[in-house]
């Protein structure tokens, strides 16, 4: 995780490091589908069908959640459903200024985040454990951020989305 002492636009530059790496492969892959955010990051898209880097923001300490809405098609109602789901994981879309589009990624069948208490407390790891890389995906909700907002990043191994 990268931590900003001094330098308030430390996530900022990563999320642009991030951004500008993703870009670079799907220029170079047509889209086709050891880290840390302190290493080249073009390094994490190894092997070459990855194209993007996910990531963890803190705020102060705490690890920065969303609550994403999506939709489903329900086979026994045959009606389409509103689905709400907790992430901690995002994808970097777009960088205006020091505002942030973020798309909210998730785990398919994830479940494990599903509060028991009243404060629906849940952590990265409740999210991300033991979890197949492969099963993280894309769900197209994305929510506008101000980049000024978070004090820390953890970059996760690419992926392909």
């Amino acid at each position: 995780m990268e931590k900003c002492h001094n330098d308030s636009k430390c996530v900022k530059k990563t999320l642009e490091k991030i951004l500008h790496e993703q870009r670079n492969v799907r220029k170079k892959k047509n889209d086709n589908c050891e880290f840390s955010c302190q290493s080249p990051l073009g390094e994490l898209f190894k092997p070459n069908k990855n194209n993007t880097i996910p990531f963890i923001l803190y705020c102060n300490c705490e690890a920065f959640k969303v609550e994403g809405v999506t939709t489903c098609f329900d086979d026994c109602s045959k009606k389409e459903k509103f689905v709400c789901f907790l992430t901690f994981i995002f994808k970097i879309v777009e960088l205006k200024n020091d505002c942030v589009v973020l798309e909210l990624l998730k785990f398919k069948n994830h479940n494990k985040c599903v509060a028991n208490t009243k404060d629906h407390i849940c952590s990265p790891c409740c999210q991300l454990d033991c979890e197949d890389v492969e099963d993280l995906i894309s769900t197209c909700v994305c929510i506008t951020v101000d980049i000024a907002s978070f004090t820390g990043i953890q970059c996760l191994p690419a992926v392909c989305l």
